[in-house]
């Protein structure tokens, strides 16, 4: 009986039915993974092994969900000179350029969502003559991702719209300039930050709703 008193009060001080709450609240994916883990623990046992691991299969498998569909954002003008959410802030768009942040690792996982975006967002706008996209939120670029912005950008140019990107991370621009990817979107189209990217466009001053 004190044996097994000592292994119940050992077991109750690993239960920390708090964290799965902080967890909960901070991502409900995150809180799914603890609960499952927890409930597949007691199932298993004494083969704790066998719960963990379901545990930690079933994070990674929502991680990929949640990160398959990025928040990609059509950008408008706000009235403080910033570029934000036209939809959360009820901006006019520009007819002559879209400008649209990506926000999200580019990755085998969701490079279909990120062309079907940008595909959607210039057929929504087919007078536009230029794509702007804020890359600053892109913080990883693998194959695929590579792959998918060649792809974009031939396609677009060769429908006479002009890609532009700003804001990529040194970690990006090392992956384009080693797969060639960045001479095909050309030096004079990568900007530092948005504002240089639409200063830089011919249309820029006609589109009102995208001027600083």
């Amino acid at each position: 009986a004190v044996l097994a008193a000592v292994i119940m009060m050992a077991v109750i001080g690993l239960v920390n039915f708090k964290a799965i709450g902080h967890a909960w609240h901070t991502h409900k994916h995150d809180g799914i993974a603890s609960i499952v883990t927890f409930i597949a623990t007691l199932a298993f046992a004494p083969h704790l092994d066998s719960g963990i691991m379901i545990g930690a299969g079933l994070a990674i498998v929502l991680y990929l969900y949640r990160t398959m569909k990025p928040r990609v954002a059509i950008l408008g003008r706000h009235p403080d000179g910033t570029l934000r959410d036209v939809k959360v802030h009820n901006l006019p768009v520009s007819e002559n350029i879209i400008a649209m942040r990506y926000d999200g690792s580019l990755y085998f996982a969701n490079v279909p969502y990120f062309e079907d975006t940008v595909l959607e967002a210039v057929s929504n706008n087919p007078n536009a003559k230029h794509l702007l996209i804020v890359a600053d939120g892109i913080n990883q670029l693998d194959a695929s991702g590579d792959e998918v912005i060649h792809h974009v950008v031939e396609r677009l140019r060769s429908s006479g719209i002009r890609v532009v990107f700003s804001g990529l991370k040194k970690q990006v621009t090392d992956v384009l300039a080693a797969t060639g990817t960045r001479e095909t979107i050309g030096a004079e189209n990568v900007f530092l930050d948005e504002n240089q990217a639409l200063a830089a466009l011919p249309l820029a001053r006609e589109a009102h709703t995208l001027e600083p």
